[in-house]
């Protein structure tokens, strides 16, 4: 990966922190910080130790293989948890071996669909999973898809949560709020602008975000329905709007203090990249403004350069952007699962 061509904002720096050879998504720290990183693709789970804490990844170690779509990942008292497309998984964590053993199934899911990534969080004293749509647009006979569910720590007392989120790849606790917010990818086919990729706050209680019967501030979606206007009254809706068709993935509330004051409590949302579009979009890291209050104010590039003028929606690209995480010092992580990139992680810090 020829990071060079990556820009960020003056005063910042990005470095290429590994090559796993695979193709990495989320990211968690281990209680000891060790970054531990899925990849969706290959079925694996990796460590990316760095004991000397040099900004470079020591080796690359594998810590679990031969999973079905691992995807979300979580480190919670004592435990590394893993969701898998149809399950949730937690296992024993060594620190001192990087090994993860004694797998227990702690619940079942609905496996597959077009939307088959499933990602966890912890927050509040329970585990939330989001469950993605089998479909662009349609009505889900299982209502725990396009959702995300709630469940005790140990994966008992299950419940749908949030309902029609299409497919809401990334999870994080706003430390503003107190509220788990969701990226969400919009449905296709409506065009180069249409309908806004979104950030939602799931509130203290959940609730309805309208998919499929609308999109954006509770527009009725009446290409797929035409009584749709009744029932998108009552949805809640979006917490902040992006250009459409740009893939959100990953997102991180900036909560260390390595980045200037001024970044502190932002959201920082990795682009995956379009494939419905004209004129591509996407591919890059932006930061969102939050004030104090926990209102999302403006947005802004932060990285760029995965995709570069010229290059088209024909599978030409340098990088794609998944999972954010901040570490334990107030660096920033970004996993990149382009084959072009040979799996990269990337280390962002500021200063020297």
């Amino acid at each position: 990966m020829d990071v060079g061509r990556l820009r960020v904002p003056p005063g910042f720096q990005i470095r290429v922190f590994a090559e796993t050879g695979s193709r990495p998504r989320m990211m968690a720290f281990s209680p000891g910080g060790v970054l531990v990183v899925t990849s969706q693709a290959d079925g694996k789970v990796l460590a990316l130790p760095d004991p000397a804490n040099s900004g470079r990844a020591q080796r690359v170690v594998s810590v679990l293989d031969d999973l079905d779509a691992p995807h979300g990942i979580a480190f919670h008292k004592g435990g590394l948890y893993i969701a898998e497309t149809g399950q949730v998984v937690r296992y024993d964590w060594d620190e001192a071996t990087l090994r993860a053993t004694r797998p227990r199934v702690l619940l079942q899911l609905p496996r597959g669909g077009n939307h088959f990534t499933r990602t966890l969080i912890f927050a509040n004293g329970r585990m939330y999973v989001s469950v993605g749509s089998t479909c662009n647009v349609c009505r889900e006979d299982d209502e725990r898809r396009a959702a995300v569910l709630e469940f005790n720590e140990d994966g008992t007392g299950g419940r749908v949560f949030a309902r029609g989120t299409r497919n809401a790849v990334g999870l994080a606790l706003s430390p503003q709020t107190g509220t788990i917010w969701a990226t969400e990818n919009g449905r296709d086919w409506l065009g180069d602008d249409l309908p806004p990729e979104e950030i939602n706050d799931l509130g203290k209680n959940g609730g309805d975000f309208g998919w499929p019967y609308c999109y954006a501030d509770r527009t009725p979606d009446l290409e797929f329905s035409r009584d749709a206007a009744a029932r998108c009254a009552q949805t809640i809706p979006p917490k902040f709007k992006m250009q459409a068709h740009s893939a959100p993935l990953g997102l991180a509330f900036y909560t260390g203090s390595r980045f200037p004051d001024e970044y502190r409590g932002d959201l920082f949302v990795a682009f995956h990249g379009s494939w419905n579009r004209s004129v591509p979009t996407g591919y890059k890291v932006v930061r969102i403004r939050v004030n104090a209050r926990g209102d999302a104010e403006g947005i802004e590039d932060f990285i760029t350069g995965w995709v570069a003028p010229g290059e088209t929606r024909k599978g030409r690209w340098s990088g794609r952007p998944v999972g954010i995480v901040i570490a334990p010092d107030g660096s920033m992580y970004v996993s990149d699962d382009a084959r072009e990139s040979n799996g990269a992680v990337y280390r962002v810090t500021f200063g020297k």
